[in-house]
C-alpha cells in the first residue's frame, strides 16, 4: 500500500508543477528554475513533491525511514499526467517503493495554493487511491 501511496504522490507532483507555471517561470533560465513544492500528510507518512518542467521528485518519510523517487513526466492533451520512475533512493528501512520503470497517471487541478489529485491509474494502485487522491498544499 505504501508503494501505491508513493506512486500516487509522484503523479500528483507532476500535475502540480504543470498546473502552476507562469509566464515569468517560462522566461527564467533553466539553471535558476525553482521546482514547485507540494506537501501532504497521509496515514503517518509525510509526502513532499518537487516539480520542474519534466521531472517529478517525491519524498515519502515515516520518522527516519523513507524513500525519494524521481520520475520523468509528460502531459497529454486532455491534461492527464503520465510518469515513469527513473530513480529510487531509500533511507533507513522503507516498507514499499516502486521499481525503476514503474508507470502511472493521474489528473491534477490547482486552485490558489491547493492542488487536487484525482483519477489515479496504475497497476496495483487501487488501495492507494484513498490515501493519495485528495488535496495537497503548496509550500511557500
Amino acid at each position: 500500500m505504501l508503494l501505491r501511496l508513493i506512486v500516487a504522490g509522484c503523479a500528483l507532483a507532476l500535475l502540480a508543477g504543470l498546473g502552476t507555471t507562469t509566464a515569468q517561470d517560462k522566461k527564467a533560465p533553466k539553471d535558476k528554475e525553482k521546482p514547485t513544492v507540494w506537501t501532504r500528510e497521509a496515514e503517518g507518512i509525510e509526502l513532499t513533491l518537487q516539480v520542474s518542467k519534466d521531472t517529478l521528485t517525491l519524498s515519502a518519510f515515516r520518522d527516519d525511514d523513507g524513500v525519494t523517487i524521481t520520475c520523468k513526466i509528460t502531459t497529454d492533451k486532455d491534461g492527464t499526467i503520465k510518469a515513469t520512475v527513473t530513480e529510487v533512493v531509500e533511507k533507513g528501512s522503507f516498507p514499499a517503493k516502486p521499481p525503476k520503470g514503474f508507470e502511472f497517471s493521474f489528473k491534477w487541478m490547482v486552485k490558489e495554493n491547493t492542488g487536487t489529485l484525482s483519477d489515479l491509474m496504475g497497476d496495483g494502485l487501487d488501495d492507494a487511491r484513498g490515501v493519495l487522491e485528495g488535496e495537497y498544499k503548496k509550500k511557500t
